[in-house]
């Protein structure tokens, strides 16, 4: 059963990503090409393995398995971490701490989506008119390409946006163990060497419970 299409399909995901900020609006930021994600770490994705004995000691691992939830992922002492489900479908949440810095706008979120919901299904909901980025008032940038991000062997398509008060940001969309899954990072222009690599660390490290997939249309709401 296909979820329903609304003005926002992902509620708690849209509700959490409403980000008051008292600044004006500014020209549209540019998004990051390849070599800021890449230049964190010369191996791929799949390839990187576990991270170096000192890199290891700031990191969290973000894993409530035994709650239900099928994402795990490993994330800098710098961020915290939260989850929330609906009848839409499962969210976990990667927010950096509060620092009065710039990176306190910076987030990257996961959603599963519950019902069947495909790769095909999920894309009009990030793009079409009532969708993800229009909701959000986010623009599409198109003709860029992000050949890292797409290695990740669940991606299947991504959409780069950049938005106001010079921020910017991809919606990452694909499958895994026959689940649709998204994955919105977004963050200020003026922090992304900071925002990477610890975007770059839940990229790398994310994983999806196949047991516990797919997300039933009946999941109860937290």
């Amino acid at each position: 059963m296909k979820i329903k299409q609304k003005r926002v399909v992902l509620a708690t995901i849209a509700a959490n990503l409403l980000i008051v900020m008292g600044a004006a609006c500014t020209p549209q930021p540019s998004t990051p090409q390849d070599s800021d994600l890449e230049s964190e770490a010369e191996l791929s994705p799949a390839e990187n393995g576990a991270p170096e004995p000192a890199a290891s000691a700031n990191l969290q691992t973000f894993d409530e398995t035994a709650n239900s939830v099928p994402i795990t992922a490993q994330y800098p002492n710098t961020m915290e971490v939260a989850s929330s489900s609906s009848d839409e479908g499962l969210g976990v949440f990667f927010n950096f701490k509060p620092q009065g810095t710039a990176l306190d706008g910076a987030r990257l979120q996961v959603f599963l989506p519950a019902g069947g919901t495909s790769t095909a299904d999920l894309i009009p909901l990030v793009t079409g008119a009532n969708g993800l980025l229009a909701s959000n008032g986010w623009t599409l940038e198109e003709g860029q390409s992000n050949a890292a991000l797409s290695a990740y062997p669940w991606v299947e398509q991504v959409f780069d946006f950049s938005a106001d008060r010079q921020q910017a940001g991809h919606v990452l969309v694909g499958e895994a163990a026959g689940q649709a899954v998204q994955v919105i990072l977004l963050y200020p222009t003026a922090v992304a060497d900071d925002y990477w690599p610890a975007a770059k660390t839940i990229l790398d490290s994310l994983n999806f419970e196949p047991s516990l997939l797919p997300i039933e249309a009946s999941t109860e709401g937290s």
